[in-house]
């Protein structure tokens, strides 16, 4: 029998049993796989966990060949850059760096090149991507579409709630706000230009934001506040925003020791670190993570104590969002993964941006933590498994997310192992993470409500936004070409029938 026949179309049923090959079971402190494992929903909420559940259900979902996993939660994505692909590979010397001229004056003349339609598609592109990945949670850390770069654009993370709301993924966002930018001198010298006022104001109306939409759609949608970086925010908007927080009962995002230009321009300006820095402004503690934090202390581009920032962060419950793809593409590296959890930080995986890949960013997490740390052993399969789920769920203060026990939130992701490129499987969580792609995902849950079935996310005509992309892009790619000198680059590796592969 096919899948979509044994799924009915309504997801609206008391109890659903799904019975796999394999389930990641969670027992209070680790992951710990069943064979024949079984998992048991019933009003978006997981009834139980085990094997040969007595009780009779109303749907019955079993595959032998299915890893039944916790949803895995992307803790630092930027919502709408797929679009940006082809920008990957523009090599570094022809990056265009905005002069303080453009810095200063962008907020007042920057207009969008995009309309609202062409803004909402592009989210819509991105979320998913996400879901058909094994996503079931995303963490947008400011700004929705692909501008998300120029400038703050509420309206873009509204738009954002509205989609994550039709197409059922489980959202955190907040707006983004900073106190100044960076901008490049031609002798290659990074400086800021301050503006206190658009922090103070970002602030408030990130707030404001929060208020408005925190708990929407059945609580799949949470608010977080997400200061832009460590360099573009002072230590008097860093204390305002951790005190709001506190206020409002939501989880902090901010991008910390991503550039050794930011941790230049922190020692040149306080004297510390960029963990340090965080750590006198009050920012650091339980519920805040720091995206990427990879140049601290001890770093061998970075040097110094290499106790001292992993410590602080340990102390404070400080998680940190690990991305490797956009790091690796530079020549750049966290290190070392393992060396933050055996230290105590807790680390989750995020894929920042294109491509959303859950499942690949894990097994980029396990090879280049074994090349950083120079060892086979350590980070396990299961180490980055565990921060793809659990650790990625504690960052947001969320113990009924990330694992499959009692209680737990409904949000369920089932892998199809019997695919041929896995070959034997005898431990499920090693084949995943070294055979693995999100093309393998059957079947995803969020609050019991099935979001993917057979590869495909339910709420969407995938067909009919996979061909609204090429126009989408190209656009984006002509006013980028058009704005500025800088960025002829970029529309000069297009021809005017350009178009997404």
């Amino acid at each position: 029998m096919q899948m979509e026949d044994k799924v009915a179309a309504d997801d609206q049923i008391v109890t659903t049993l799904i019975r796999g090959g394999w389930l990641a079971a969670w027992d209070g402190e680790k992951h710990v796989i069943v064979r024949g494992g079984e998992v048991v929903v019933r009003g978006g909420k997981i009834l139980y966990v085990g094997t040969e559940y007595r009780d009779s259900a109303d749907r019955v979902i079993e595959e032998p060949g299915w890893f039944v996993c916790p949803g895995f939660i992307n803790l630092h994505a930027h919502t709408g850059v797929e679009l940006m692909a082809p920008f990957v590979d523009i090599p570094r010397s022809g990056r265009y760096v905005p002069s303080l001229d453009f810095v200063s004056t962008a907020p007042r003349r920057l207009v969008q090149c995009l309309d609202e339609t062409n803004q909402r598609l592009s989210a819509e592109f991105s979320l998913v991507q996400m879901l058909k990945t094994g996503t079931t949670t995303v963490v947008d850390v400011g700004g929705s579409g692909p501008l998300w770069w120029l400038a703050n654009a509420p309206t873009d993370a509204e738009a954002l709630v509205d989609i994550a709301g039709r197409v059922g993924s489980r959202l955190y966002v907040g707006t983004a706000f900073r106190s100044s930018r960076t901008y490049g001198n031609l002798d290659g010298s990074i400086g800021w230009h301050p503006t206190e006022e658009m922090g103070r104001k970002g602030l408030e109306d990130a707030v404001e934001f929060a208020q408005t939409i925190n708990g929407a759609y059945g609580d799949r949608i949470r608010a977080m506040l997400t200061p832009h970086a460590a360099e573009k925010t002072t230590p008097e908007l860093l204390g305002r925003t951790a005190t709001e927080a506190r206020r409002l009962d939501v989880p902090i995002q901010i991008h910390a020791a991503q550039g050794l230009g930011e941790v230049r321009l922190i020692r040149e300006r306080h004297g510390c670190s960029v963990v340090e820095y965080l750590h006198d402004a009050g920012l650091l503690g339980p519920r805040v993570t720091l995206g990427h934090c990879i140049y601290i202390s001890g770093h061998p581009k970075v040097g110094g104590d290499s106790m001292r920032d992993l410590a602080i962060l340990a102390e404070t419950g400080t998680s940190v969002a690990h991305s490797p793809l956009p790091f690796a593409r530079g020549g750049n590296a966290l290190h070392t993964l393992p060396r933050y959890l055996e230290h105590g930080v807790n680390v989750g995986i995020g894929c920042d941006i294109w491509p959303a890949d859950i499942i690949a960013e894990m097994r980029l997490a396990w090879f280049i933590g074994k090349l950083a740390s120079n060892t086979a052993e350590k980070p396990s399969a299961m180490d980055v498994f565990h921060a793809s789920t659990v650790g990625s769920a504690d960052a947001l203060g969320r113990t009924d997310l990330g694992r499959l026990e009692v209680g737990a939130r409904a949000d369920i992701v089932c892998i199809d192992l019997s695919k041929y490129h896995y070959g034997p499987v005898i431990d499920p969580v090693r084949s995943l993470i070294s055979c693995g792609a999100g093309g393998d995902v059957a079947l995803s849950m969020v609050d019991g409500e099935t979001v993917v079935l057979g590869g495909k996310v339910v709420g969407c005509d995938e067909e009919k936004l996979r061909q609204a992309a090429g126009p989408i892009y190209r656009e984006l790619a002509s006013a980028a070409s058009e704005r500025d000198p800088g960025e002829r680059l970029v529309g000069q590796m297009l021809g005017p029938n350009a178009s997404l592969p």
